[in-house]
C-alpha cells in the first residue's frame, strides 16, 4: 500500500526528530497557517498557534525584505533566551522548528535544510 503525502511527511518529521535531539517541535504549515504535519517532544505547545506563527513569520519576513528591495527570504532564525525558532519558506508552505537554546544552530540548519528540500519534493512544491 502506498503512503499518502501526509504519511510521508509524518515519517520525515519522526525521522528528523529522532536523529536531532535539540528539536523540541517541528511543523509543516500551509501558506495560510493551516496544519499539514507536526511533531512535538511534548504536548505543552499549542500546535495550531505554531502553524499560524510559521506562516506569519514567512509572510512578515517576505514583506520586510520586499520593502528593502531584496528577494524573498528562504529561512529566518530567531534567538530567544529560552529557545531558537528556525523557519523555512517553502513557497506555498513553511517549516518551523523550535530548538533548545543550546542547539548547535549550524549543524541543525544543515539538517533542517535537507528536511525542507525533502518536504518540497514530497509536496511537489
Amino acid at each position: 500500500m502506498s503512503q499518502t503525502t501526509i504519511d510521508q511527511l509524518n515519517v520525515l518529521l519522526a525521522d528528523l526528530t529522532a536523529r536531532v535531539d535539540c528539536i523540541r517541535g517541528i511543523v509543516i504549515s500551509s501558506a495560510d497557517g493551516l496544519k499539514i504535519a507536526d511533531r512535538f517532544r511534548d504536548h505543552s505547545y499549542d500546535t495550531p498557534i505554531a502553524h499560524a506563527i510559521s506562516a506569519s513569520i514567512v509572510g512578515l519576513a517576505n514583506k520586510s525584505v520586499h520593502n528593502l528591495e531584496l528577494p524573498p527570504s528562504d529561512r529566518i532564525v530567531i534567538y530567544t533566551g529560552d529557545g531558537i525558532v528556525a523557519v523555512f519558506n517553502l513557497g506555498n508552505a513553511s517549516l518551523l522548528a523550535l530548538l533548545d537554546p543550546d542547539a548547535n544552530v549550524g549543524l541543525v540548519m544543515i539538517e533542517l535544510q535537507h528536511a525542507a528540500e525533502k518536504v518540497k519534493k514530497v509536496m511537489r512544491l
